[in-house]
């Protein structure tokens, strides 16, 4: 698929995701069984995280993404630090109620919840390695890139 092929596919995608997400908030509008309700919306909130990660992949095709200065790496590696910890501890959390618990729909339901918790674990630390540290410009990096291989070094004639 080329570029423009793979930015219309995104686009029917996203449009698809959001019709999924119109379909089940009609559906459960006037639907009075609290847990189906919810259940249901539930799911269709992973119909608007995949839209949203859909309209990140597009802006990633369409051309690359600018440079984040220090300052904002470190915040970023701060936030997604701390919510790695957060899913580490939900993923040990949702395991001891899976253990722990006789009731088929609570076990199916927290099941569901780690599943998602693992993949989120593993696709923050991913986030971490992959894009916050290759996209922080360092003022040292771009001095490196000007006058690394200057035979004068910035100076006139060395």
């Amino acid at each position: 698929m080329d570029k423009e092929e793979t930015l219309a596919f995104i686009d029917k995608q996203i449009e698809l995701e959001l019709r999924i997400i119109k379909i089940v908030e009609e559906n459960v509008a006037q639907l009075g069984n609290a847990f189906i309700k919810e259940f249901l919306l539930g799911i269709s909130q992973d119909s608007t995280k995949h839209a949203s990660l859909l309209k990140s992949l597009r802006k990633a095709v369409e051309g690359p993404t600018p440079f984040i200065s220090m300052e904002e790496r470190d915040k970023i590696a701060k936030g997604i630090q701390t919510h790695i910890d957060m899913e580490a501890e939900a993923v040990k959390t949702y395991g001891v109620l899976i253990e722990k618990s006789y009731n088929e729909q609570v076990k199916t339901i927290a099941s569901m919840i780690l599943e998602d918790e693992v993949r989120h674990h593993s696709l923050l630390k991913e986030l971490h390695k992959t894009i916050v540290e290759p996209e922080t410009l360092t003022e040292d990096m771009i001095w490196d890139m000007m006058w690394k291989d200057s035979p004068w070094h910035g100076g006139p004639g060395g």
